[in-house]
């Protein structure tokens, strides 16, 4: 079976699909060792070769796991400062897996991690319409009913940004904490967190349940789990639709 030579190149865990396309724009995209690949080639994996600036792609077997991040741990490799990171927390067989949908360092919950570049391409990008649902603890902000319509209907200007929630609402208050659940479509550098303040309000807890189809359920804090059946068909429902 022939495949586009961008998607093959994301299959083998080099990159994104559309890293790839700047590659082979770039004559860094080799087909059996000889000829300049362009955009628009396709390969038959059983009998072509590929090789990026002189090395041979070998395509691995493609992984897909749920983690639990814990608060406190950095979507990072390593951390000069010495803070705790994600790669710390991962088997060393899966330290070669990238983060789909980076969490920042006081937020937890849900991550994808893969080595299939052109997937989590496609659940982080805005194109695809990836839903992400947050549970948020917050205090200070007196009329949380104006903060939850203003972040869905007008959204919040902040630093050249527009932070809009696809839907928002109060779930629930405990010992003067409001628990909210917000679902963004988007999910722009620490956007909750800047609507939140823009309204003079604290997080006390910030967890990320939901990502599409993928939920946490009763996964604990730094563990992880490899995809369910529907989740991978989920993965190739997405792939065939983007061929």
């Amino acid at each position: 079976m022939r495949l586009r030579l961008q998607k093959y190149i994301a299959q083998s865990g080099v990159c994104s699909r559309r890293a790839a396309e700047s590659l082979i724009r770039e004559g860094k995209v080799l087909l059996n060792e000889s000829k300049i690949a362009q955009i628009g080639d396709s390969i038959d994996p059983n009998v072509e070769s590929v090789s990026i600036e002189g090395h041979t792609l070998r395509p691995k077997a493609k992984q897909y796991l749920i983690f639990n991040k814990p608060a406190r741990v950095l979507c990072s490799k390593k951390d000069p400062s010495g803070l705790l990171c994600l790669y710390d927390l991962l088997l060393p067989s899966m330290r070669h897996l990238n983060y789909a949908g980076r969490l920042d360092f006081m937020s937890e919950g849900l991550l994808v991690l893969s080595n299939d570049g052109h997937f989590t391409n496609q659940i982080t990008h805005p194109r695809y319409g990836i839903k992400k649902h947050y549970h948020v603890w917050i205090k200070g902000i007196p009329n949380i009913s104006q903060f939850l319509t203003k972040i869905v209907q007008e959204g919040i200007q902040d630093d050249h940004d527009l932070l809009k929630a696809l839907s928002a609402e109060k779930i629930g208050t405990v010992q003067g904490v409001d628990i909210l659940r917000i679902v963004l479509l988007e999910g722009k550098n620490r956007e909750i967190r800047r609507m939140v303040k823009n309204f003079n309000g604290r997080i006390i807890k910030l967890l990320r349940n939901q990502m599409g189809p993928f939920v946490l359920n009763e996964l604990k804090p730094g563990k992880w789990r490899t995809f369910n059946q529907q989740e991978l068909s989920f993965v190739k429902q997405i792939s065939e639709s983007t061929d």
